[in-house]
């Protein structure tokens, strides 16, 4: 909220922008000071200021006075283009099936692009309806089946997350399909307008919805959660609702309401999942986890704002809450409720690194073997971008590769630090 308005000042310090400068982030933000991207969209203030956060004061900053500005348009060039914010090209396409990941379905560009002129009012007078093209592949749902979301960055990006995810899915006999989607919405479009968002929120949820499927199950802690505030606001504000499916019925979709969107550890903690999970677990590698030390990155749209997330109440113990069906040992550490800044990659890689770096340095004061995510956006600054800011490099891995490891899977990366640390406790006398 504006600074005048704020009632203690105090709590924002702990923005992760503005830990690393203090010149940026959500005290500079609500002064008009700083720069207004400078926010890594964590929600941290959002549960500080309910009513008007620092976060959606930036958003309102960039409605107004935005909108034509470079960093607003490229995004949706790129939207309007791929329907995702990257381009999932030949070779990413080839890379995919060399690395054991299957070729995804493309988002239906008519559609989409139909859907983000009517809501910016750049139709012409002849263009009033345009058909969704349905895929009878996709009509094909088996009983229990659940749409799984990949969002932009994890297939251009993250082959191992995805991969790991996959073969856990398949280990448990979860049934699931990749759909037609397209971008979630991201923090792009709602900083255009809250209409194109949910519209665009909205439009991936009616595709599940006409393809027969009442689940999602999205491994982006950024897709989780802007699916599932859309899907909340939509489902409250009914009025809303009737404006989005307005402009849906003109590419022949509706959408109720009634999604349920989990994040792949919130499907992965159901009691029937936890069982499953039990029931497979591998006795050798779980012998080989309790040499294990870890802290975990929770995905900050996963749990918060607490308002719109079942998972708030765990907070940053999901993971940890997660992973105890296996021996790893998993710490608390200082900065683990905190965004770990990758957001900031698009806009300040210096300050992204900052932000980073100070929890780097941290666990390494910790003693710890590893750093274990839920999330593409973290994998980015953690594991892309850590040997730029870091002369150490701690190992990162995703939950789904340590559950894998769990119910058998060799990965080579885990089994060398295991037999680093067998080795060393054999030297001491």
């Amino acid at each position: 909220m504006p600074y005048e308005e704020c009632d203690d000042l105090y709590k924002c310090k702990a923005c992760p922008v503005t830990v690393a400068d203090k010149g940026e982030g959500a005290i500079p933000i609500t002064q008009d000071e700083g720069d207004k991207w400078y926010c890594t969209s964590c929600f941290y203030c959002e549960d500080i200021c309910p009513d008007y956060s620092p976060r959606q004061y930036a958003i309102d900053q960039r409605r107004t006075h935005e909108q034509h500005s470079k960093r607003m348009t490229e995004p949706l060039q790129k939207l309007r283009k791929y329907g995702f914010l990257f381009d999932l090209n030949q070779p990413i396409r080839e890379f995919r099936l060399d690395y054991g990941l299957p070729l995804l379905p493309l988002p239906e560009l008519k559609s989409f692009n139909f859907l983000l002129k009517d809501v910016l009012g750049e139709l012409v007078e002849n263009q009033s309806k345009i058909d969704f093209d349905i895929n009878s592949d996709y009509s094909k749902k088996e009983k229990d089946e659940v749409a799984f979301f990949l969002g932009c960055l994890i297939p251009y990006r993250v082959p191992n997350y995805e991969l790991s995810a996959r073969r856990l899915l398949d280990k448990l006999s979860v049934k699931y399909r990749d759909l037609p989607f397209a971008c979630c919405g991201s923090i792009m479009t709602e900083s255009q307008s809250e209409n194109l968002w949910l519209t665009i929120t909205a439009y991936n949820l009616a595709i599940a919805e006409k393809y027969g499927y009442n689940k999602i199950i999205s491994l982006c802690g950024g897709c989780s959660g802007n699916l599932r505030r859309g899907n909340q606001i939509l489902s409250e504000d009914k009025e809303k609702l009737k404006l989005v499916n307005k402009y849906l019925a003109k590419v022949s979709l509706v959408y109720s309401g009634d999604i349920i969107i989990e994040h792949l550890s919130e499907f992965l903690l159901k009691k029937q999942m936890q069982t499953r999970i039990e029931s497979l677990i591998n006795p050798k590698q779980i012998q080989n986890l309790r040499f294990l030390r870890i802290v975990t990155q929770v995905p900050c749209q996963v749990i918060r704002p607490a308002k719109y997330f079942p998972s708030s109440a765990r907070g940053t113990d999901l993971l940890r809450d997660l992973l105890s069906i296996t021996s790893v040992t998993a710490i608390k550490y200082p900065f683990e409720s905190f965004c770990c800044g990758s957001s900031m990659l698009l806009y300040d890689e210096g300050l992204a690194h900052e932000i980073a770096k100070k929890r780097i340095n941290s666990l390494f004061n910790h003693q710890v073997d590893a750093i274990v995510m839920g999330c593409g956006n973290c994998s980015m600054n953690y594991t892309v971008h850590q040997r730029e800011y870091s002369d150490r490099y701690l190992p990162t891995f995703f939950f789904s590769e340590i559950l894998d490891y769990a119910l058998g899977t060799s990965y080579d990366e885990i089994d060398e630090i295991i037999e680093r640390k067998k080795a060393k406790d054999k030297s001491m006398p």
